[in-house]
């Protein structure tokens, strides 16, 4: 008895693929099905009457996909239609079996080749007499996932072309009613991850619960991509966990995607909270290891780790991404992340980012020095904070107060049982000083301002004594001006003078906030006489060498100075008043009311503009007032060389 022949059907290829195909399954057919072709001895008319009786038969006519209607998302008959091929053997496909017309038409909607299924649905209906059904349904809506011919309004149309929102039997315009099952349901909640509508996707969902259809874990990931999309990012979260909690399957680009969008609106927080329940996955599936992302989304984590100042989360990056040199940062957000070190003290997170900025020979500027210093002194290491200090200025990098802030601010912590920070760093940098390495005076300058901000000016005052044997460039105007700030909190007037004569002679120009804390400390000490030469010396230096702009004092200083004339009964200030008015527009109004309140209308309106000069002579040459003390040090300053200088360009 000969042997049973099996059926090679769509079944045995699924059970056994590797079995030789048969073959009738191989070979493609390369003509029309039978059923579609007229007898040879027909002529043209016949075959176009033949093709409408066949078209009639249809119970939706020559009209399905085209009429008014039905979704139209294109246009024109057979005869029109594109040629697409298969990939393989390069045969149109009006030219292939309906089962593989149906296989083409369910992977052109997973590639949201919306033209090509929907050629293919025309093909179906007007060439081989296929009624509308779920399969060319399912495949325009899951064709929606595309970008570009996809949105949500057009998934509407098709649901409203299925009677999806009808009651009973049929839909709209008395056509049949084609139910949604599952896979429809799924392919709408992929369109709908692309194109988010969240009144669609709850109807969908609810939709799902009274029929009892099960929602599938991918169904599961296309509704989180969609709440993230909506910027719903508590639910999705909430989801994600839930599904992570039941073990339910989470694709990978739903997690990618999730820290994609949440760095993209801020939230970093929660990307790296995504990126840790990926971890966590990750160790779930394979024991060991970390997730794995690409390189751009790596970046993108560390750079905004960075500027959020996420310590942990950025040293976690930089140290399984960085260091093996997986991957490389860019240079700002290198600076980003030594901006995160010199916070939290991390010397070795520091060092490794100057060795990535050094391998790609970068350039240090004061910018880089100025975060290792913080660096180094959030990490309590003082004397390594002053080494680098010391080498910025064996490189010839500029040191001013700014660049200084850090030690000052450190400096003038006072931890009880604690020695005096203030002597220690001047401790360790005469040690530098004495094995050959050169100090920069801004350091000493932030030394005295410590002490002087931990009222210490004694302390101050000894460290200046021994600033020149520290520092060979010697104090600078920065230093006296630190030093006039400490005799005006103390009250000590005569420091003060001293200091001025030995600025004087050391040949320092005074600047803007000398004349002004040589001011205020006259006024502190109840000496207005003096405190009204420095203005006036003051007020004929030029702010900058060969500049006609003279110096001013600072607002408070200037209403000071008016309101100790106030109680001095001292006409110069109406003087004041008329200078301190072309400076500064909008001047306090109480000092102006108790000026008006004291002395005679007529005098604010008839003084001349030099009336504080005039007024000055007159109370000399009538012998009004006692002679005025003057030291050596205010002699220097008001017979000195700027203020001739001043005098001459003004």
């Amino acid at each position: 008895m000969p042997p049973r022949p099996f059926v090679n059907d769509a079944l045995w290829r699924c059970l056994c693929p590797g079995f030789p195909t048969a073959p009738s399954c191989s070979a493609i057919p390369r003509v029309a099905p039978a059923l579609r072709r007229c007898p040879p001895k027909c002529s043209s008319t016949q075959q176009r009457r033949a093709s409408n009786q066949s078209m009639a038969a249809s119970p939706y006519g020559d009209d399905f996909f085209s009429h008014a209607k039905a979704p139209s998302f294109g246009s024109g008959d057979i005869a029109t239609i594109p040629r697409v091929r298969n990939s393989d053997n390069k045969i149109p496909l009006v030219r292939l079996s309906t089962y593989l017309l149906y296989e083409h038409l369910r992977d052109a909607g997973a590639r949201g080749k919306h033209d090509e299924a929907l050629s293919i649905c025309r093909v179906l209906v007007k060439d081989r007499g296929e009624a509308p059904n779920k399969e060319m349904y399912n495949a325009i809506l899951h064709s929606f996932v595309s970008a570009v011919n996809g949105t949500a309004g057009k998934v509407r149309k098709v649901l409203d072309e299925m009677g999806f929102w009808a009651e009973g039997s049929s839909g709209n315009g008395g056509q049949a009613k084609i139910d949604l099952d599952a896979r429809g349901c799924e392919c709408v909640l992929e369109a709908l991850a692309v194109h988010p509508d969240y009144l669609l996707r709850t109807e969908i969902i609810e939709y799902m619960k009274s029929r009892w259809l099960p929602l599938s874990p991918r169904g599961q990931n296309f509704v989180v991509a969609g709440m993230l999309r909506e910027r719903n990012f508590e639910q999705a979260l909430d989801m994600l966990e839930d599904m992570i909690g039941k073990q339910v399957r989470v694709e990978s680009w739903l997690l990618d995607e999730a820290m994609w969008i949440l760095l993209e609106y801020g939230e970093v927080e929660e990307a790296f909270h995504v990126l840790s329940l990926k971890d966590q996955l990750q160790r779930g599936v394979n024991g060991t290891g970390s997730a794995k992302l690409s390189s751009a989304l790596w970046g993108a984590l560390l750079d905004h780790g960075a500027r959020r100042q996420l310590y942990e989360s950025t040293k976690t990056v930089w140290t399984i991404q960085v260091q093996p040199g997986y991957l490389k940062p860019a240079t700002g957000a290198c600076l980003s992340v030594l901006a995160v070190a010199a916070r939290h003290g991390d010397v070795q997170l520091a060092t490794d980012v100057f060795r990535v900025l050094t391998e790609r020979e970068t350039v240090f500027t004061t910018h880089h020095y100025e975060l290792l210093v913080e660096t180094y002194l959030n990490a309590n290491d003082l004397s390594a904070a002053l080494s680098v200090l010391l080498i910025m200025f064996d490189t010839n990098i500029r040191i001013d107060a700014g660049t200084c802030h850090p030690l000052f601010w450190y400096l003038q912590k006072e931890i009880p049982g604690e020695p005096s920070r203030p002597i220690a760093a001047l401790n360790i940098l005469q040690d530098f000083e004495t094995s050959g390495r050169k100090v920069p005076t801004a350091a000493i300058n932030a030394c005295i301002q410590a002490s002087i901000a931990l009222k210490r000016f004694e302390e101050a005052i000894e460290i200046y004594k021994v600033l020149h044997t520290v520092s060979h460039t010697g104090p600078d105007t920065q230093t006296f001006n630190i030093l006039f700030q400490g005799c005006r909190i103390s009250r000590r007037k005569e420091v003060a003078m001293f200091l001025a004569n030995e600025m004087i002679q050391l040949g320092l120009r005074p600047d803007r906030m000398t004349y002004d804390r040589l001011i205020g400390v006259c006024l502190d000490c109840d000496s207005l006489e003096d405190a009204l030469q420095y203005y006036e010396e003051m007020r004929l230096t030029p702010v900058k060498s060969g500049s006609k702009t003279m110096m001013q004092p600072r607002r408070r200083t200037w209403e000071g100075l008016m309101e100790r004339c106030v109680k001095k009964n001292d006409e110069r200030a109406v003087a004041l008043l008329k200078d301190y008015k072309q400076h500064e527009p909008l001047p306090r109004p109480g000092i102006e009311k108790k000026i008006r309140a004291r002395f005679e209308e007529r005098q604010l309106e008839d003084q001349p503009a030099d009336a504080l000069a005039a007024l000055e002579t007159e109370k000399q040459g009538l012998g009004e007032g006692a002679s005025v003390e003057v030291t050596a040090a205010q002699s220097a300053f008001n017979g000195g060389q700027w203020a001739a200088e001043g005098a001459g360009q003004r």
